[in-house]
């Protein structure tokens, strides 16, 4: 197998952020982003028209991010890079305020369910992201065939003030003849996109910038007996949860199978609980990373806390 193919996915958590891009790409050029390329062809599509702009997708599907790399390894492109994680938290994450040209959003889940409605980029708290990192005149797009979704996105734009020429199309041809776009044409559907640009810049905090050690804590005693029973615990912080799902047990270490939430942004990670000389060291465990959010810091140490002896 040819490994290039998948050279394209880069794993942030090992990087320091926000990103470098340039070295990322090895050259300096205008950033588009696209939250949730699917299949990969708008991406693609956009990237093999327009050479000079270097192009960021963001999905959650491992099948999505192989998919799109095969397309990206096929068409012999060096102007793409795509991750693997949440694309608000990526937005947010990853680029410096007024870095970016342009953002693409095409036919997100709507999360119809009143109960799922805080996973929707439909929220203030995205748009103000946007403004943040939208460079002054950037553009925003979002096309959907759930005209209330786009209502709904056009009002906040409108609301927050941070854009202008705010304009909503119907039927617009904007995703290049995708597999979704010609679905719903074959099924007489309509699709909404609304385009703004940005004249007014937002401020917005970041969960992870300048975090480049791994949390840790040492200990002189443990108690092991609390240690084991932490198994199906959950612990609050005013930012989240965390959730420990296992507990595994070796020689001098112990391995803390964790779960957090924040904001819906969901890691899966694991802290190793292991005999330094004559104390212990709580860390995050080197071979499961995790973004250094409020919540993993804070499970470190409150691990640390429970079972301190």
């Amino acid at each position: 197998m040819n490994l290039s193919v998948f050279s394209y996915c880069v794993d942030a958590r090992r990087l320091s952020l926000p990103i470098e891009w340039k070295e990322i790409f090895g050259r300096e050029a205008e950033l588009v982003v696209e939250l949730g390329f699917g299949n990969g062809e708008f991406l693609v599509e956009l990237a093999k028209k327009n050479c000079s702009r270097n192009y960021v997708g963001f999905e959650t599907s491992l099948t999505s991010i192989v998919k799109v790399q095969k397309k990206i390894h096929s068409e012999g492109l060096t102007n793409i890079r795509v991750f693997m994680v949440d694309g608000f938290f990526g937005l947010r994450e990853f680029f410096q305020d007024e870095s970016v040209e342009s953002i693409y959003i095409n036919f997100p889940c709507p999360w119809p369910k009143k109960s799922h409605s805080d996973r929707r980029f439909t929220k203030s708290e995205f748009v103000q992201t946007v403004a943040a990192v939208l460079k002054k005149d950037g553009f925003f797009q979002l096309t959907s065939d759930v005209d209330w979704y786009v209502n709904d996105m056009t009002c906040l734009i409108k609301k927050s003030g941070y854009f202008d020429e705010i304009t909503v199309l119907k039927n617009e041809n904007v995703v290049f003849g995708t597999r979704y776009e010609r679905k719903w044409i074959s099924q007489g559907k309509a699709s909404y996109t609304v385009k703004a640009i940005k004249v007014k810049h937002a401020t917005v905090e970041r969960w992870t910038w300048g975090e480049i050690e791994m949390p840790h804590v040492h200990v002189k005693n443990i108690d092991t007996e609390k240690l084991l029973q932490l198994k199906g615990q959950i612990f609050q912080h005013d930012r989240g949860v965390f959730v420990v799902k296992d507990v595994y047990e070796s020689v001098n270490e112990y391995l803390l199978r964790i779960v957090s939430n924040e904001s819906n942004f969901q890691q899966r990670y694991f802290i190793s609980v292991e005999r330094k000389g004559e104390g212990w060291l709580i860390k995050l465990d080197p071979d499961a990373f995790a973004y250094r959010t409020f919540v993993v810091k804070f499970s470190v140490k409150k691990i640390a806390e429970v079972i301190s002896s």
